[in-house]
């Protein structure tokens, strides 16, 4: 980590869902619940926060690690490139209780870890090589009729479809473009524009409009927008388009029906986990990115990361089940997880505890 003059206040007096550093001139607070809900007033705050909050009053003095997980949580995006695999990377770490990465999670964290010197512009240069090396990974595995393996892999995988020359071509292109030292928009865009061209003729009209919304607009992207998210919005795109999109659903709906399935996934996992049952099946779930087979598997994984429990990692992992379920920045309308109140059923229970402070009322 480079060094900084920038500390974290003393965590007693950082108010609780909020996180504070100071250097020699300043300080400045963060909500960290704000992407979550979209605002700075905790008044505004929902009762489920709320109740979360209450538990953190009963923790006594947190250790660093414990902050700076609560921070990296803070910075969660769904349509960050390293969803869902930013899941499990935040369960190890609750349950290793050690921030383990010094990397970006997502497009929203105000750079409250950027101001301790945990990300800088190396680093973060650095995480879109091994992305970057990833993709390549998952593309030959898919190439050589690999199963997949982790949550990361499985997106390009459901993205894809079945492995039928034209696809090889593309994504041996693709791979050719990408494993250079620095691709960039104007290496990838062209590639991906031509296939999406393909599948829809009217395709770049329509996007140049922002017609897709968030994470597609990248196609309105410049190489001078320097934005790691884009370039790899962009291949994901590119994917998409070669692979199982059709005329039924746009775009935008396919790659918000992946981000829905694995949150629903996810919550089931963490939400077991605290509740003290077994990973279980999802119900009345018909998935298209995964089976329920690997969904079981990723639950177990989940549930062997967190360990133990212990009250402070009930209470980051329920800031976690809180966040996934809550996460919707760029959008108001229902979701998948709406019809699934058994995936975040812990957080009812939290609130119906909320009148005991008690320790035991958290277990």
């Amino acid at each position: 980590m480079e060094p900084r003059s920038v500390k974290l206040v003393t965590y007693e007096y950082v108010p609780h869902g909020f996180e504070m550093v100071i250097d020699n001139t300043a300080g400045k607070i963060w909500n960290l619940w704000y992407n979550v809900q979209l605002t700075d007033d905790p008044e505004k705050w929902d009762n489920e926060i709320k109740a979360i909050n209450k538990m953190q009053r009963t923790l006594g003095r947190l250790k660093l690690d414990h902050r700076l997980i609560r921070a990296q949580m803070a910075e969660f995006c769904r349509v960050h490139p390293l969803f869902p695999e930013s899941v499990s990377l935040l369960c190890k770490e609750i349950g290793d209780e050690q921030i383990a990465e010094s990397m970006e999670i997502g497009c929203e964290g105000r750079d409250l870890l950027g101001s301790l010197g945990y990300h800088n512009s190396a680093s973060l240069k650095e995480q879109q090589r091994e992305l970057l090396e990833s993709y390549i990974r998952f593309l030959r595995k898919w190439l050589d009729e690999y199963p997949p393996e982790s949550l990361h892999d499985s997106k390009v995988f459901g993205f894809l479809g079945a492995p039928i020359r034209a696809k090889r071509v593309w994504i041996e292109n693709l791979i050719a473009v990408i494993d250079t030292h620095n691709p960039g928009l104007s290496s990838i865009q062209p590639l991906v524009e031509e296939a999406c061209k393909k599948k829809d003729k009217n395709f770049l009209a329509r996007a140049q409009k922002n017609y897709f919304g968030r994470p597609f607009n990248c196609f309105k992207c410049r190489e001078s927008d320097k934005c790691g998210c884009m370039l790899f919005m962009l291949i994901d795109s590119g994917l998409l388009c070669v692979g199982t999109l059709d005329e039924k659903r746009s775009m935008l709906e396919a790659f918000s029906r992946f981000i829905q399935e694995h949150i629903i996934s996810l919550s089931f996992a963490i939400n077991s986990w605290l509740e003290g049952t077994s990973p279980r099946n999802i119900p009345k779930l018909n998935p298209s990115y995964f089976t329920q087979k690997q969904a079981l598997e990723t639950a177990h994984r989940v549930h062997h990361s967190l360990g133990e429990k212990n009250e402070v990692k009930v209470w980051l992992a329920a800031c976690l089940l809180k966040t996934l379920k809550s996460n919707q920045r760029w959008h108001k309308t229902a979701e998948l997880i709406d019809r699934f109140p058994e995936a975040t059923s812990w957080l009812e229970r939290a609130l119906t505890s909320r009148s005991s402070s008690t320790k035991q009322g958290w277990q």
